[in-house]
Protein backbone atom coordinates (compact mmCIF):
# COMPACT_ATOMS: atom_id res chain seq x y z
CA UNK A 1 0.00 0.00 0.00
CA UNK A 2 1.39 3.05 -0.97
CA UNK A 3 1.85 5.60 1.95
CA UNK A 4 3.38 8.86 2.79
CA UNK A 5 5.26 8.08 5.85
CA UNK A 6 7.64 10.01 8.34
CA UNK A 7 11.22 8.24 8.13
CA UNK A 8 11.23 5.36 10.12
CA UNK A 9 14.14 2.79 10.79
CA UNK A 10 11.80 0.15 9.31
CA UNK A 11 12.82 1.59 5.89
CA UNK A 12 16.76 1.87 6.33
CA UNK A 13 17.79 -1.13 4.07
CA UNK A 14 15.80 -0.12 1.36
CA UNK A 15 16.54 4.15 2.08
CA UNK A 16 20.30 3.02 1.67
CA UNK A 17 19.90 0.71 -1.08
CA UNK A 18 18.02 4.01 -3.00
CA UNK A 19 21.03 6.47 -1.53
CA UNK A 20 23.38 3.67 -3.62
CA UNK A 21 21.39 4.59 -6.70
CA UNK A 22 21.75 8.07 -6.12
CA UNK A 23 25.36 8.03 -5.87
CA UNK A 24 25.53 5.51 -8.82
CA UNK A 25 24.39 8.31 -10.99
CA UNK A 26 26.30 11.16 -9.12
CA UNK A 27 22.99 12.57 -7.96
CA UNK A 28 22.92 14.53 -4.66
CA UNK A 29 20.17 13.42 -2.31
CA UNK A 30 19.69 14.69 0.82
CA UNK A 31 22.44 17.11 3.08
CA UNK A 32 22.30 14.23 5.50
CA UNK A 33 23.49 11.05 3.29
CA UNK A 34 26.60 10.97 5.01
CA UNK A 35 24.72 10.86 8.21
CA UNK A 36 22.43 8.35 7.39
CA UNK A 37 25.22 5.90 6.12
CA UNK A 38 26.68 6.40 9.46
CA UNK A 39 24.14 6.56 12.32
CA UNK A 40 20.71 5.98 10.70
CA UNK A 41 19.14 6.75 14.41
CA UNK A 42 21.27 9.68 14.51
CA UNK A 43 20.18 10.67 11.14
CA UNK A 44 16.59 10.49 11.51
CA UNK A 45 16.64 12.64 14.47
CA UNK A 46 18.20 15.11 12.99
CA UNK A 47 15.43 14.76 10.61
CA UNK A 48 13.05 15.58 13.38
CA UNK A 49 15.51 18.53 14.89
CA UNK A 50 14.70 20.11 11.32
CA UNK A 51 11.21 20.08 11.84
CA UNK A 52 10.68 21.43 14.42
CA UNK A 53 13.27 24.15 13.92
CA UNK A 54 16.26 23.05 16.09
CA UNK A 55 19.47 23.51 15.31
CA UNK A 56 18.81 25.33 12.05
CA UNK A 57 21.95 26.46 10.33
CA UNK A 58 22.13 29.83 8.61
CA UNK A 59 20.24 30.63 5.70
CA UNK A 60 18.40 27.57 6.09
CA UNK A 61 14.60 26.94 7.94
CA UNK A 62 12.78 24.52 9.33
CA UNK A 63 11.34 21.72 7.35
CA UNK A 64 9.70 18.01 7.50
CA UNK A 65 10.59 15.32 5.77
CA UNK A 66 8.19 12.35 4.73
CA UNK A 67 9.06 8.91 2.90
CA UNK A 68 6.64 7.31 0.07
CA UNK A 69 6.48 4.17 0.29
CA UNK A 70 5.13 0.66 -0.17
CA UNK A 71 5.08 -2.41 0.70
CA UNK A 72 8.52 -1.95 2.73
CA UNK A 73 9.89 -0.48 -0.34
CA UNK A 74 11.16 3.37 0.25
CA UNK A 75 10.36 5.09 -3.36
CA UNK A 76 11.37 8.67 -2.66
CA UNK A 77 11.31 11.84 -0.12
CA UNK A 78 9.74 14.99 -0.36
CA UNK A 79 10.88 18.12 1.98
CA UNK A 80 8.20 20.87 3.22
CA UNK A 81 9.74 23.75 4.45
CA UNK A 82 7.76 25.73 6.92
CA UNK A 83 8.56 29.24 5.45
CA UNK A 84 10.60 30.59 2.78
CA UNK A 85 13.67 32.75 2.82
CA UNK A 86 15.23 35.00 -0.04
CA UNK A 87 16.99 31.27 -1.70
CA UNK A 88 14.14 29.76 -1.14
CA UNK A 89 11.58 32.21 -3.15
CA UNK A 90 14.00 31.86 -6.07
CA UNK A 91 14.86 27.99 -6.15
CA UNK A 92 13.40 25.61 -4.13
CA UNK A 93 9.99 26.44 -2.80
CA UNK A 94 8.10 25.12 0.03
CA UNK A 95 8.13 21.61 -1.19
CA UNK A 96 10.86 19.44 -2.95
CA UNK A 97 10.44 16.02 -3.63
CA UNK A 98 12.28 13.52 -5.76
CA UNK A 99 12.15 9.32 -6.44
CA UNK A 100 14.81 6.65 -6.03
CA UNK A 101 16.13 6.44 -9.64
CA UNK A 102 15.18 3.14 -9.95
CA UNK A 103 11.45 3.96 -9.42
CA UNK A 104 10.73 6.99 -11.77
CA UNK A 105 9.14 6.87 -15.03
CA UNK A 106 6.03 5.22 -13.13
CA UNK A 107 3.73 8.03 -11.83
CA UNK A 108 4.85 8.41 -8.26
CA UNK A 109 6.47 11.96 -8.81
CA UNK A 110 2.31 13.09 -9.23
CA UNK A 111 1.56 10.99 -6.25
CA UNK A 112 4.24 11.81 -4.02
CA UNK A 113 3.23 15.70 -4.43
CA UNK A 114 -0.05 15.11 -4.29
CA UNK A 115 0.55 13.45 -0.77
CA UNK A 116 2.70 16.34 0.12
CA UNK A 117 -0.07 18.94 -0.43
CA UNK A 118 -2.30 18.05 2.75
CA UNK A 119 0.94 17.92 5.00
CA UNK A 120 1.44 21.27 3.77
CA UNK A 121 -1.69 22.56 4.79
CA UNK A 122 -1.45 20.96 8.04
CA UNK A 123 1.65 22.99 8.34
CA UNK A 124 -0.19 26.57 7.94
CA UNK A 125 0.48 27.02 4.38
CA UNK A 126 -2.40 28.35 2.13
CA UNK A 127 -0.57 28.18 -0.62
CA UNK A 128 2.73 26.41 -1.90
CA UNK A 129 5.52 27.53 -4.05
CA UNK A 130 7.07 24.45 -5.98
CA UNK A 131 10.29 24.90 -8.76
CA UNK A 132 12.01 23.01 -11.32
CA UNK A 133 14.09 23.42 -14.09
CA UNK A 134 12.83 24.67 -16.96
CA UNK A 135 13.94 21.92 -19.29
CA UNK A 136 12.67 18.84 -17.05
CA UNK A 137 9.59 19.02 -18.85
CA UNK A 138 7.85 15.93 -16.65
CA UNK A 139 8.10 18.13 -13.64
CA UNK A 140 6.59 20.84 -15.16
CA UNK A 141 3.75 18.37 -15.97
CA UNK A 142 3.38 17.14 -12.41
CA UNK A 143 3.16 20.32 -10.67
CA UNK A 144 1.22 21.66 -13.16
CA UNK A 145 -1.49 18.21 -13.17
CA UNK A 146 -1.34 18.98 -9.10
CA UNK A 147 -2.44 22.69 -9.43
CA UNK A 148 0.42 24.60 -10.25
CA UNK A 149 0.30 27.95 -12.11
CA UNK A 150 3.59 29.51 -13.17
CA UNK A 151 4.44 32.99 -11.84
CA UNK A 152 7.67 33.22 -13.81
CA UNK A 153 10.81 32.01 -15.06
CA UNK A 154 14.05 33.21 -12.96
CA UNK A 155 17.26 32.49 -14.74
CA UNK A 156 19.88 32.07 -11.74
CA UNK A 157 23.06 33.53 -12.03
CA UNK A 158 25.56 31.41 -10.95
CA UNK A 159 24.52 28.62 -13.29
CA UNK A 160 22.73 30.90 -16.20
CA UNK A 161 19.69 28.19 -16.04
CA UNK A 162 16.06 29.23 -15.36
CA UNK A 163 13.72 27.66 -12.45
CA UNK A 164 10.37 28.18 -13.55
CA UNK A 165 8.12 28.95 -10.28
CA UNK A 166 4.40 27.69 -9.38
CA UNK A 167 2.34 28.65 -6.80
CA UNK A 168 -0.37 25.74 -5.46
CA UNK A 169 -3.36 26.65 -4.09
CA UNK A 170 -3.87 25.04 -0.58
CA UNK A 171 -6.83 26.17 0.26
CA UNK A 172 -9.04 23.34 -0.79
CA UNK A 173 -6.60 20.63 0.12
CA UNK A 174 -8.12 18.63 2.95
Amino acid sequence: MLELIEPSVKYQASFLDALSEYRSLGEPHHAYDDLAEDNFQNFLFRLEQDSRGEFIAEGKVPQSFFWLVDSGLYIGRVAIRHKLNDKLRRVGGHIGYTIRPSERQKGYGKKILKMALPKARGLGLVRALVTCDETNVASRKIIESCGGVLEDAMVIANTGKAKLRFWIDLNDVI
